[in-house]
């Protein structure tokens, strides 16, 4: 599933703007800054990049939000996933559902990896890590994510006002 990661991002956002437009919700605002600033973090400490569709370990990352926190990356898409549901859905039950659906995801992809990442550096648990596989970039060379951002706001905007 990891390999597929991307797309089924893809299909929950195309989920998400199914839903009936309802009014924005400025509490979006402050979960997508966070998961902005959290993921430029994240990404300049996690070095060189790579958007393979393997899992590769070849050292570990133990500075920036890696100190704290195992998967960052996986937080801060999970933060803008709540901002977009919000915006476009504002306080509804199909937020909430997006939100659950997203974040059984997201937290399944981080499970894996970590296991794969204890049974790469031949760890005893996973819970050994507080950080990220294979320092996969900075934060400039991650324009897919970021232009799948764009498009999403842009999405909802376009859905929320002519759509």
């Amino acid at each position: 599933m990891y390999k597929h990661r991307g797309i089924i991002t893809a299909l929950l956002g195309v989920l998400l703007l199914l839903l009936p437009p309802e009014p924005f919700e400025y509490i979006g605002i402050p979960f997508l800054v966070a998961a902005f600033f959290l993921r430029i973090w994240a990404r300049m400490h996690i070095g060189e990049h790579s958007r393979g569709s393997e899992l590769a370990c070849p050292e570990i990352v133990k500075t920036g939000p890696y100190k704290y926190i195992n998967h960052p990356l996986y937080l801060s898409n999970f933060m803008a996933g709540v901002a977009f549901a919000l915006f476009h859905t504002g306080f509804s039950m199909g937020t909430l559902i997006f939100c659950i659906i997203y974040a059984i995801f997201l937290i399944y992809l981080a499970k894996k990896e970590s296991y794969f990442i204890a049974a790469s550096l031949q760890l005893a648990t996973p819970r050994q890590l507080r950080c990220h596989p294979s320092k996969r970039g900075e934060f400039f060379k991650d324009q897919a994510t970021w232009l799948w951002q764009i498009a999403m706001l842009l999405l909802i905007t376009l859905r929320k006002y002519y759509g």
